[in-house]
């Protein structure tokens, strides 16, 4: 176990600093996306216009 972590460890640090700063990411855009939608007051639902193409 020891000689896997010496010859893998940089490559599984790395993965998991990527995973991490993905993960930070999602929740930050994913909280300013709330705080946008809170600040423009949007309280309708969105309705399609047209015809419906499923019949």
């Amino acid at each position: 176990m020891k000689a896997i972590f010496k010859r893998y460890g940089v490559g599984l640090i790395a993965l998991i600093l990527v995973f991490g700063t993905m993960i930070f990411a999602t929740i930050g855009v994913r909280n300013f996306s709330n705080m946008m939608v809170k600040d423009a007051n949007i309280t309708d639902t969105i309705k399609p216009r047209g015809e419906n193409l499923i019949k």
